[in-house]
């Protein structure tokens, strides 16, 4: 499980890389067809035995993240807590529900 600290360094790091991809189109395409590659490129931690996928939202298509269930079972009060994204998932694009980020959201309402 990564710590808190972890986690924000791989969100600081995700964030710099999509500014970098969204103004080199080489890059991108890089990140979309062998993403592992190019986050470990970054110094980004990625397991071996994980794969990961990159999509591109576009103004007519977004994507959701149906995270995996949880191991164990987990009290109605626990499940509030295990719903959201991790550093391989940003849903809406990672505004952490502040809809800070343009994803159109509705977080603030």
């Amino acid at each position: 499980m990564q710590t808190t600290v972890q986690h924000g360094s791989w969100q600081k790091q995700w964030g710099l890389l999509v500014a970098k991809a969204w103004s080199d189109v080489d890059l991108k395409q890089r990140l979309i067809d062998d993403p592992a590659t190019v986050l470990r490129e970054q110094g980004m931690s990625v397991p071996y035995d994980v794969e990961i996928k990159v999509v591109e939202d576009t103004d007519q298509v977004h994507h959701l993240i149906l995270p995996a269930s949880p191991a164990s079972n987990l009290l109605d009060e626990e499940l509030g807590g295990s719903v959201g994204y991790d550093g391989f998932s940003l849903g809406c694009g990672g505004c952490g529900g502040s809809g800070g980020c343009g994803c159109g959201c509705d977080a603030n309402s």
